[in-house]
């Protein structure tokens, strides 16, 4: 009787398939570290997901987890990265699952179909579905005034001088003294020069 029921409990938590949605949230994590294809997971990627979805195993130490046993495991031979697709977040999942349950249980024999290890399989997969890549936001200085560092019309002193009314710059014109580039040769600039400053 025991035994169905673990299988029983056990299946209740092997519900958790890889869906369209969630490698699409895989995906993200990849774009965001800088992949230029959506496809190309990184070990900076892998881990940027595993801090925004998977806090609630951070106290298994799920970042070198993942760093030392998971990502190796679903890389491609060779390459410094995994390939986003339906079987590699399969394996990266179960392998993470199977990973975190030995940390939990103490137990580094426990079989890969234990329930702890489904269980811990579900809450990964619900966790990567219902969070985002986490973006911080740029907003405006909290000690104000950003805009009229950049607002032309506001400069005082040769700063003013040195913009139009359009906020545009004026080039070397706006100063005061633009040397003039000629002369008899080479090494003599400013012609014409030599009688007003004497």
């Amino acid at each position: 009787m025991s035994a169905s029921k673990g299988k029983q409990h056990g299946h209740d938590h092997d519900d958790c398939k890889v869906t369209d949605e969630l490698i699409h949230h895989f995906e993200e994590f990849c774009t965001l570290a800088g992949s230029k294809d959506p496809k190309i997971m990184t070990t900076k990627a892998s881990g940027k997901l595993v801090d925004d979805c998977l806090s609630d195993l951070k106290k298994y130490d799920a970042k070198a987890i993942c760093d030392a046993s998971v990502f190796p495991y679903c890389k491609e031979h060779g390459k410094p990265h995994m390939v986003v697709n339906k079987d590699n977040v399969d394996k990266f999942i179960n392998k993470f699952a199977h990973e975190i349950a030995k940390r939990k249980t103490s137990n580094n024999k426990i079989d890969d179909k234990d329930p702890e290890v489904l269980a811990i399989k579900k809450t990964i997969c619900n966790c990567i579905t219902k969070e985002k890549p986490h973006v911080h936001e740029i907003k405006e200085s909290a000690t104000g005034n950003v805009k009229g560092l950049t607002d032309a019309s506001k400069f005082t002193g040769t700063s003013k001088a040195r913009f139009d009314k359009d906020g545009k710059g004026k080039g070397k014109e706006a100063h005061d003294y633009v040397p003039e580039d000629s002369g008899y040769v080479c090494g003599y600039k400013g012609q014409g020069t030599y009688d007003s400053s004497h």
